[in-house]
């Protein structure tokens, strides 16, 4: 135990050296760090943003001929001892959400089959396809592929795809060198990428936990502001981004959002003694510390008062319906079923979009040709005279139209139109002003001109 203490302290002294390397760091269209984030000034001024944003939200006029469902990837219930929520509880939260479709990615145990174990099919109205999360991948196969051997990643791809299975690659920014011309695609934003490099804000909400101050503080921010909290570590992923850029000028490539929910977020604080806290986590796996007054003198303050195992704090950061609000993958297809889903990711039919800051329901990219709908995001098509790309959003944000990585056209607008030259892959993003700062609120998959 002695150990973990001196580790801890030494976490505490080394915050303000890792906060001034992120501020440094700041990604695109940040103003603040995620510690400055989750101060309740700016917590009030996201939620006063997202409430305006809702207000003004509108249908869009553009169609694209398909209904649009909200989907989640890379979900994990029942599954590892770090997982902290059930699948009963995941279709609970989907029904809050708004979500039609949970993809899920077991972490693979050598005594459960992870297609035929788990859940498959619609319960009650929630369409749950089974996968897994397995070597690099979230991977989709049609049937059980357990005890089948494969000796390399290409035997293994062909492995999932065999029938029609669907594979993407996973915490991309760990492989951005890998080959994807064999997948279906990859994720281009992952959560749990997403806060990897958030040093500061690590230490620092350790350092809250024992805090008489902070930690009062941290549980009533989190208490009134649930998903701003979330959205704190928000960020653009522009190595990932970058990748999904380079490739897609190669071969078709569908990106996805990858929620990563397990509901694992959890930390408690409670009193063993007049001089002692215990620190519980459950994060990459189930963790307790002790920490007492002789080594950080707060701990007498948090404990006075209290009775031995008495709980002092709970901070459960990541439900899984703040999870499936905060990211996803809107599918565009024409029915709710496994094939059409499975479908409209192998064509590029969806978007991704952080739900959270607005309902992005109904956002709309397509190319035209003499007012007739040539093609939406994810399809193919020949460049010929009239074609136009024509982008519209639920509200007015920030549109750009990307080709080939490069911003060729910016609107500040509900919509952008286009009329296309030149061939290329052409994708939008849309960015909405929250609290002063730019953040990245929908990726649309590319249309690809030839």
């Amino acid at each position: 135990m002695k150990k973990h203490v001196i580790a801890f302290a030494t976490s505490l002294v080394l915050c303000a050296l890792v906060f001034a390397q992120d501020v440094q760091r700041l990604g695109p269209g940040r103003k603040y760090s995620s510690i400055d984030r989750v101060k309740l000034e700016h917590l009030r001024a996201v939620h006063a943003d997202r409430l305006r944003f809702a207000s003004e939200r509108k249908p869009v006029s553009v169609s694209t001929g398909y209904n649009d469902y909200r989907a989640i990837l890379h979900a994990h219930a029942e599954d590892a001892s770090h997982t902290g929520g059930t699948r009963p509880e995941m279709l609970a939260a989907a029904h809050k959400a708004d979500v039609q479709i949970v993809m899920l990615t077991d972490h693979v145990r050598p005594e459960r089959d992870f297609i035929d174990d788990s859940w498959r099919g619609v319960y009650e109205g929630v369409l749950f396809i089974p996968g897994a999360e397995d070597r690099s991948f979230l991977s989709y196969p049609m049937k059980s592929i357990k005890g089948v051997k494969a000796e390399s990643k290409e035997q293994y791809t062909e492995l999932v795809r065999r029938g029609g299975g669907n594979i993407f690659l996973c915490h991309v920014e760990e492989r951005t060198d890998w080959p994807t011309d064999q997948l279906d695609g990859l994720e281009i934003y992952n959560h749990h990428t997403d806060i990897k490099d958030e040093g500061a804000f690590q230490l620092w909400l350790q350092g809250a936990l024992t805090d008489p101050v902070r930690l009062p503080e941290l549980a009533e921010a989190l208490r009134q502001y649930p998903e701003e909290v979330f959205g704190a570590q928000q960020d653009y992923l522009k190595n990932v981004i970058e990748k999904w850029d380079r490739d897609t000028q190669r071969h078709r490539l569908t990106g996805v959002a990858a929620n990563d929910c397990h509901h694992n977020q959890v930390f408690t604080v409670t009193a063993i003694d007049d001089k002692t806290v215990e620190l519980g986590y459950i994060t990459s796996k189930p963790t307790t510390n002790r920490v007492s007054a002789d080594k950080l003198p707060a701990i007498s303050e948090l404990v006075k008062d209290k009775k031995p195992g008495e709980l002092i704090a709970r901070l459960d950061f990541d439900p899984y319906d703040r999870s499936m609000k905060y990211v996803s993958t809107h599918i565009l297809s024409r029915e709710l079923t496994e094939a059409a889903v499975r479908n409209a990711l192998k064509q590029g039919h969806a978007y991704v979009a952080h739900d959270w800051l607005c309902d992005s329901t109904g956002f709309a990219f397509v190319a035209r040709n003499a007012r007739r709908t040539a093609g939406v995001n994810g399809d193919e098509i020949k460049l010929e005279r009239g074609i136009n790309l024509t982008a519209e959003a639920p509200l007015k944000c920030i549109l750009k139209l990307i080709r080939n990585g490069q911003v060729i056209q910016t609107a500040n607008a509900r919509r952008l139109d286009y009329v296309v030259k030149t061939s290329g892959v052409y994708r939008i993003e849309a960015w909405l002003e929250v609290d002063g700062e730019q953040r990245p609120w929908i990726y649309s998959n590319p249309i690809y001109l030839r």
